[in-house]
């Protein structure tokens, strides 16, 4: 995807010059802002339809003000969930317009990953109310990562050293500073970013899942791009959690560990990266000017790197993947579609409430909330060797956990 290299008729309207060339075709900048609104809200309606019956038993489609969905999203302030929210505020726009209801609200929440950074509190809440100025239907707000700590889902103890097994003063960290310090004493660039990554989906679906919000969010959000799929594809699959891909990448039920469910979904999964990036050139205004550089994702994640050292595995899927949308797009797109014909199978861990939380604690890795395979770990860890700890003593504690966090935790 480039900028169109001559003046040539888009060819969607027949009637603007084409300023972009998007999927071969020479486009205008008014269709290629449709054509996104028009990729997400194809899959909104796939959500509505799979949810009309939903966890929350509201009615919908009567036009009363009870069907106005609410949506809970995630915000990275990244160009895919920049995108999501500004598209769904052209649909509402179009929809009054129209002289429809909005159909839905949403709620963007930015999980501030920056323990015990001085100012970065003030600097997050500047930047939301920016946000919130700029989309005043929507409501913003920041959640600290250390929220995470008022969870009673995760199995703290299991990411410790195994030589602070027995030291039960340390058994859950209480403090940002004592997070902190637990994700800086992994082993790895990858481990770190990958216990991050896991820690914000599970404080996001929780919240999303709270039982005090009423009525209760109809959904979770996410913008990640089919770009951002593909690298995660290929990224979960090298870290040994390829089992947990129809739960991490395709649209679904998720479970926040305590028996509460909601459905996730991904509304720009059928827009690559670039696209997304293009798209908040076109429609560039604050906040989007002034929170990243709108610059193509290819022109600067394919820099030479002299050393791998502290790069994790997502850094790399991040530049190779940018070489390959640049290149060959049909490429990404064919790794999610893969993926999204793979299934879930588990002990009916997305669908059925009789299987109550007790059940699901016995089935789920305690980390990241994962079904296990117990059969797959058993495989991997017979190839490959099952991980001991200080002088050749088994580390009792893995079992509770899939091979991904397993190896991710102890190296």
């Amino acid at each position: 995807m480039t900028q169109a290299g001559t003046a040539k008729q888009c060819r969607r309207c027949k009637d603007q010059e084409a300023v972009h060339s998007i999927r071969s075709d020479p486009i205008c900048n008014d269709c290629f802002c449709r054509f996104v609104t028009t990729k997400t809200v194809k899959r909104l309606e796939v959500l509505n339809r799979e949810t009309r019956s939903s966890h929350t038993g509201r009615p919908s489609g009567d036009g009363s003000s009870s069907s106005v969905r609410k949506f809970y999203a995630g915000l990275s302030f990244g160009p895919s969930s920049a995108a999501l929210v500004d598209v769904c505020e052209q649909i509402i726009l179009g929809r009054l317009s129209r002289g429809r209801d909005a159909a839905f609200t949403l709620h963007a929440v930015h999980v501030d990953t920056d323990l015990e950074q001085a100012g970065s509190e003030l600097l997050t809440e500047q930047r939301l109310d920016r946000w919130q100025a700029r989309y005043p239907r929507f409501t913003f707000e920041r959640v600290p990562l250390s929220d995470i700590l008022n969870l009673d889902t995760i199995d703290w103890a299991a990411l410790l050293p195994a030589s602070s097994e027995k030291n039960t003063d340390v058994s859950k960290p209480s403090s940002p500073a004592q997070l902190r310090a637990l994700l800086d004493n992994l082993p790895s660039a990858t481990s770190r970013r990958d216990m991050l990554d896991l820690l914000v989906r599970r404080l996001l679906i929780s919240r999303a899942t709270s039982a005090t919000e009423t009525p209760p969010y109809d959904a979770l959000l996410l913008g990640s791009s089919t770009t951002a799929l593909a690298e995660r594809t290929l990224a979960e699959t090298a870290k040994g959690r390829g089992y947990s891909l129809p739960w991490q990448i395709n649209d679904g039920v998720v479970d926040d560990g305590a028996g509460r469910q909601i459905p996730l979904f991904y509304p720009v999964r059928e827009l690559f990266r670039n696209e997304l990036v293009l798209y908040l050139s076109a429609v560039a205004q604050p906040p989007l000017t002034e929170d990243f550089v709108l610059l193509p994702v290819s022109t600067t994640s394919s820099a030479a790197v002299v050393s791998h050292k502290d790069l994790s595995i997502e850094e790399v899927m991040t530049r190779y993947f940018a070489e390959v949308e640049a290149n060959y797009p049909s490429i990404v797109a064919n790794v999610v579609r893969t993926t999204a014909k793979l299934e879930r199978h588990s002990q009916d861990h997305d669908h059925d409430h009789d299987h109550s939380n007790d059940n699901h604690s016995s089935t789920a890795c305690r980390v990241c909330g994962m079904p296990l395979d117990e059969a797959g770990n058993e495989r991997w860890k017979g190839e490959i060797g099952h991980l001991d700890g200080p002088e050749g003593t088994p580390m009792l504690r893995v079992e509770r956990l899939c091979y991904g966090c397993e190896r991710s935790i102890h190296g």
